[in-house]
């Protein structure tokens, strides 16, 4: 199994997670980093990812619509209309494996919000 740290550059993650503490925006670099990483490889990290969740609250967190979490499931990641939201997924599995969450700043209103 790979992890999405492992799919994608070294340098990528890096700039992620200092442009987290930084407050940037990098959803350009992501992508890029998502199309230029290998195919089967970066499927392979995100329905690992997906597959190990209890529940499907973070799509629903993530405003990912249940027939778009299907189709990036089953490879289709990198089409055009499921790319903005296999991104989201990217973004948080990257979050969650560099243990950067407690330096994000989370609106108050998500408070109650499993994370």
């Amino acid at each position: 199994m790979h992890k999405m740290s492992d799919v994608l550059e070294h340098s990528l993650v890096q700039n992620f997670v200092l442009s987290l503490s930084a407050q940037t925006e990098q959803l350009d670099e992501l992508i890029d980093a998502m199309l230029n990483a290998p195919q089967p490889d970066l499927n392979q990290a995100i329905t690992h990812f997906i597959a190990n969740q209890e529940n499907y609250d973070f799509a629903h967190a993530l405003d990912i619509q249940k027939e778009n979490l299907n189709a990036i499931q089953n490879g289709l990641a990198l089409q055009k209309e499921h790319l903005a939201d296999a991104a989201k997924i990217v973004a948080l599995c990257l979050v969650l494996e560099t243990n950067t969450l407690p330096q994000l700043n989370v609106a108050e209103s998500l408070d109650g919000f499993p994370m």
